[in-house]
């Protein structure tokens, strides 16, 4: 990607990102694409953020601590990846696999027919609903293409006086949606939960379709595109802990860091997740922030002796497991599995042993595969502030990326983006901060990256 305005000049101005997660990282590249001198000032010592594996002392290999995908509908984060050049690390699934406990699996997969049309086939064939809810289903689907969004009702409560029965929103609409949003149904926002499926389901033939990491996390967004931004010109500090922001008057001057150190700056990005901010900003912070309510995923990480299903990935019904996905044969010839528990508070209550038992005898119930298997170790992984929760009325407490401070801006993805909690999230805030910063200079850019339609959407 080339800067079409030039170069800012001799004196290009310094910014400082705090925070080496997506946000950051995008924010990072596209300011220095304009001509920037950008610094980012990352805690821990690796970049990538909530995007991160660990060391499995066992195989020694890296282990993601959640299974992270993108979709075809994800246009910013796919741009971000072809400019790093990571988009050959993605595995695109063309079909989606619903299970129910009796063994029956129905393919997702979309046809030739246009957009929605390319998955009537699919869902005409889905043995796990009946002709009656295929119907209901399908009026669901033209109410949310005609309504636009309203942030202030919760998709559960649009659901249920919408013709749709408590199977339909057991065996579809809470195996989709809450895996989106990270956010019980019930509570999860309509405005999000409507953006989901007009994006995913309407806007192209190929936007359901999922997109996988074929690297770990770690590796991904570490070293790889760590690299590549230093490529850019960006310098990025590892092991460097911030400890407020300086201000003088109504400008910001810089950071003061842990170890003492100050480090001036025209511009200061922060791109930490909502919980830092607080002791970051002290007295200065926007008290709405404060309601952003954390939302915990929960992944149960198994090692076995073979493979219990030839499929990719599985939408387990009915169950506490939400999503199984196969990660491959590790060096030990362990065959490794993770099952997905999104917006897991509830089922945090049973406790790790609980659910790790649960989930097993899950898997017992829909692979037979698994009476002749061994379970050679398995590890129950919880991230408890995963994301942001995506309920309703959540925009009344979602910042702007620019803030009262005209040299002061956020990146994360529980900023206004348009966009619920994920991997396209944050690369959005990223780029609107570029873009609100450089628009602070008088640089018109346009850094954000049109949806599928064409159309560049944030509300």
């Amino acid at each position: 990607m080339q800067n079409p305005h030039g170069n800012l000049g001799k004196e290009s101005p310094h910014v400082l990102i705090v925070g080496g997660g997506l946000a950051g990282l995008a924010a990072s590249a596209m300011l220095s694409n304009y001509g920037c001198k950008v610094t980012v000032l990352e805690t821990r010592p690796k970049t990538g953020g909530r995007a991160d594996s660990y060391l499995d002392p066992v195989s020694d290999e890296l282990v993601d601590h959640c299974q992270h995908i993108s979709m075809g509908c994800c246009t910013n984060l796919s741009h971000f990846c072809r400019w790093m050049g990571l988009e050959q690390f993605f595995q695109d699934e063309e079909n989606l696999y619903f299970m129910t406990p009796d063994g029956k699996v129905s393919h997702l997969k979309g046809d030739n027919l246009p957009a929605p049309l390319h998955l009537a086939r699919s869902f005409l064939k889905a043995s796990y609903l009946t002709y009656s809810e295929k119907i209901r289903l399908g009026l669901a689907f033209l109410l949310l293409r005609l309504k636009e969004g309203d942030e202030s009702v919760s998709f559960g409560d649009w659901l249920l006086a919408h013709f749709q029965t408590p199977i339909l929103i057991e065996r579809f609409w809470k195996p989709v949606l809450v895996s989106a949003l990270n956010t019980p149904i019930e509570k999860a926002s309509f405005k999000y939960c409507r953006k989901v499926v007009v994006d995913s389901f309407f806007a192209d033939r190929k936007a359901y379709r999922l997109k996988l990491p074929s690297l770990p996390l770690a590796e991904l967004f570490g070293p790889r595109l760590f690299q590549r931004l230093k490529g850019f010109g960006v310098t990025i500090r590892l092991g460097s802990t911030i400890r407020s922001v300086l201000f003088d008057n109504e400008k910001v001057t810089g950071v003061l860091l842990q170890n003492g150190e100050i480090l001036e700056a025209d511009h200061v990005v922060l791109a930490v997740p909502f919980q830092r901010l607080k002791s970051l900003l002290g007295e200065k912070i926007d008290e709405t922030i404060l309601g952003l309510q954390s939302s915990p995923i929960t992944s149960v990480h198994m090692w076995l002796d073979q493979r219990i299903t030839e499929l990719p990935h599985v939408v387990m019904l009915d169950t506490l497991s939400h999503w199984l996905f196969y990660r491959g044969k590790n060096s030990l010839g362990e065959h490794f599995y993770q099952v997905v528990i999104s917006a897991s508070a509830d089922a945090l209550g049973m406790g790790y042993e609980a659910i790790q038992a649960k989930v097993l005898a899950e898997l017992h119930d829909f692979f037979g595969a698994m009476n002749s298997t061994k379970v050679l170790r398995a590890k129950v992984v919880t991230e408890k502030r995963a994301t942001f929760a995506s309920s309703a009325n959540v925009d009344y407490v979602r910042p702007d990326q620019a803030t009262r401070w005209p040299n002061l801006f956020l990146a994360g993805d529980f900023t206004k983006t348009g966009w619920p909690a994920t991997m396209e999230g944050a690369v959005r805030s990223g780029y609107l901060a570029a873009e609100k910063l450089l628009k602070s200079m008088g640089v018109k850019a346009t850094c954000l990256q049109p949806d599928l339609n064409g159309v560049i959407t944030v509300d």
